[in-house]
């Protein structure tokens, strides 16, 4: 009692199973630009949403709204946050995107007691009164427990690597 107790507060990833079925509906959605009833978008479109449709796969089977599989079993963070890292990461069209919040970048910047991993905790957009492109600033964190702690304030976008980590609030 106390396993399935522990599985339905954590969750499980998508199972082979779901990603299968999730696979085999997606094509059919997009399967042919001509018949009315498809989606019609391109392969390349369709990398871009297969983990977010796995992931809504997945939670409409759990939650009986498609077929029963893992049936009241949430899908485990981890899962869902890969999907929106493996989203980023897409959706930029270079390979250093810009960070978002609660993301975990790598800080190289002047504030050198803080090198290191830190969390984006703020992004600030300062216009340029000349119409130039505006500047983002960053506020990175440390987690001290529950509770971010901002300990650099108004980072340049050249002293941060994003990393493929992202905090789940909640």
């Amino acid at each position: 009692m106390e396993e399935a107790q522990t599985v339905s507060r954590t969750g499980e990833p998508v199972t082979q199973a779901e990603a299968e079925q999730a696979g085999y509906a997606l094509r059919e959605l997009a399967r042919n630009v001509s018949d009315p009833n498809a989606q019609g978008v391109s392969d390349e479109q369709l990398e871009t949403v297969v983990q977010f449709f796995e992931l809504g796969w997945a939670m409409g089977v759990r939650t009986g709204h498609t077929a029963p599989a893992v049936a009241g079993v949430p899908v485990d963070r981890e899962t869902v946050t890969r999907a929106f890292a493996e989203l980023m990461a897409r959706v930029s069209p270079t390979k250093s995107p810009e960070p978002v919040l609660w993301q975990k970048v790598d800080y190289h910047g002047s504030v050198t007691q803080r090198h290191g991993a830190l969390w984006v905790c703020a992004i600030h957009v300062h216009a340029d009164p000349f119409g130039e492109e505006p500047e983002m600033r960053y506020d990175l964190c440390e987690m001290r427990g529950v509770a971010p702690v901002t300990v650099v304030t108004g980072a340049r976008r050249t002293s941060l690597t994003p990393l493929p980590v992202f905090r789940v609030m909640g």
